[in-house]
């Protein structure tokens, strides 16, 4: 399952813990090493006045997605309700372009790790651009109608 797939299943700002699961195993994300690029991502966040992202923890990146991990909940819903296509900043200096941000508790992530619980849980998708927020709105609404 590539990025593009694994978007199509974001329902406006939400994504199935089971399909990025599928997308981790089918593109071998469990394997890869992050660490060059989580020392980055830190330093970055030090020496940027934004403290947007302080409370979030880098995990993986791969191609024009990011997955983060925050404490709980609440961290997670503050961060989806504040979040701004401005707060792209951090992306631009580093990788050179935005980023889709997937958010998840650490909860989430160990289950993402071991097996994904019966229970359809789903985590949040920050979308890197005003065009794929429209894009993904309208398809929600036209789901819904």
């Amino acid at each position: 399952m590539d990025n593009d797939k694994l978007l199509k299943n974001v329902n406006l700002c939400y994504l199935p813990l089971a399909k990025l699961q599928e997308w981790l195993k089918e593109n071998n994300l469990w394997e890869k090493n992050f660490t060059e690029t989580k020392k980055q991502w830190k330093q970055e966040l030090k020496s940027n006045f934004s403290s947007f992202f302080i409370d979030a923890e880098l995990l993986i990146i791969e191609k024009d997605i990011i997955l983060l991990q925050v404490a709980d909940e609440n961290v997670r819903e503050y961060l989806t309700k504040t979040y701004q296509i401005q707060e792209q900043t951090i992306c631009q200096k580093l990788f050179g372009e935005n980023k889709h941000l997937i958010l998840l508790t650490e909860q989430q992530w160990q289950e993402t790790k071991e097996k994904v619980k019966e229970k359809q849980e789903n985590c949040f998708v920050l979308l890197k651009d005003e065009e794929s927020i429209k894009s993904n709105l309208t398809k929600w609404l036209e789901k819904n109608n």
